[in-house]
């Protein structure tokens, strides 16, 4: 009986010792299923300034660290963070990667490793591109301040950014029709047109163009541009048909404009032409002074000297008037005949 005993004892003695084998055989299996998946950056991608290295982490254990190492043109950078597994004994993590304006753009490789007291997976190498340079807008056209009246406004802009992931142009902070792409043409340009026709009224809009390089630095420039539709009227004030200019003599000529967008009308769209009776030309009337004479009122004086031009007995003074919107207002005439 006490033999069966003894033997009953070493027997249960041999299951506690495989038991406890077995228990440590699984764990070392839990820690060589260890495993470390990098799901940014991706191969390949671009990161700009401020970055976040994304993982996950499976089969973890225990307490966990994870170092990334960022190595470039500027030399190497090393982040290192420990992590707990959740209860499914997963690490879903991340670590901020970041650069400034000082950090040399270029080719870089971002290295992952994740260890623990009993295991290191195999590292994960990323090959990125770092870019902290922001895309530049060389040129815009129209430029701020300047009156438009369509019904197609075409908005031109230059760029320089060699990694261009998108440019939008917004009227009012909201998008028009076709106002988004990913490429330029070979002089770094892009065109948008904006009709303006679903405007009912004429005033000033803000014009913003962004452009976005494929690591997300971003630049914005905004404008404002002025809808004018409506064309200014134009007298002649003098000379008139009964004026009495002599031959041979000196004389002013006044053109008063009205402009009802108020004051869109500059020096530069007022032509003054003295032609003969048939419409030819003759001289054209050069000007003296440009004046504001009131709320969109303008006064325009030009002066034919009697030196300057032999006139004939009978010409016409003929005026022509064109805002800076590109509206051209009717046209002028008067026919005078010297006394």
């Amino acid at each position: 009986m006490r033999i069966r005993i003894a033997k009953v004892e070493r027997i249960m003695k041999m299951l506690r010792f495989l038991m406890a084998i077995s228990v440590m055989l699984v764990a070392v299996a839990a820690q060589a299923a260890f495993t470390l998946t990098v799901t940014s950056p991706t191969e390949g991608g671009f990161l700009g300034f401020n970055n976040q290295v994304k993982f996950l982490i499976t089969n973890a254990t225990e307490e966990t660290t994870v170092r990334v190492t960022a190595a470039g043109p500027g030399g190497s950078t090393v982040i290192e963070q420990k992590f707990t597994p959740n209860v499914d004994n997963k690490i879903d993590g991340s670590i901020a990667l970041s650069f400034n304006e000082s950090s040399p753009s270029g080719a870089y490789t971002v290295t992952v490793e994740a260890f623990d007291s009993g295991f290191t997976a195999p590292p994960v190498v990323r090959n990125v591109t770092v870019d902290v340079l922001k895309p530049k807008i060389l040129e815009f056209n129209p430029v701020s301040g300047t009156a438009v009246k369509g019904p197609i406004v075409p908005i031109n802009v230059k760029v320089l950014e060699s990694n261009l992931k998108e440019w939008r142009v917004k009227i009012d902070g909201n998008d028009i029709p076709n106002n988004t792409g990913t490429t330029v043409d070979g002089s770094g340009s892009f065109q948008v047109d904006w009709n303006v026709t679903g405007f009912l009224t004429d005033g000033t809009h803000t014009v913003s163009i962004s452009v976005k390089d494929k690591s997300d630095n971003e630049t914005t420039q905004s404008v404002s541009l002025r809808i004018d539709r409506l064309a200014p009227t134009v007298s002649i004030t003098y000379p008139r048909t009964d004026s009495n200019i002599r031959p041979r003599s000196d004389f002013s000529v006044i053109i008063d404009i009205t402009d009802p967008n108020n004051g869109l009308i500059d020096f530069t769209g007022v032509d003054v032409i003295i032609r003969f009776p048939a419409g030819g030309y003759l001289y054209r009337v050069p000007r003296v002074s440009f004046q504001s004479t009131g709320s969109g009122t303008f006064r325009w004086t030009g002066r034919v000297r009697k030196d300057s031009i032999r006139l004939p007995s009978k010409f016409i003074v003929d005026v022509t008037v064109v805002d800076r919107a590109g509206n051209i207002a009717t046209q002028q005439q008067v026919t005078i005949s010297t006394r």
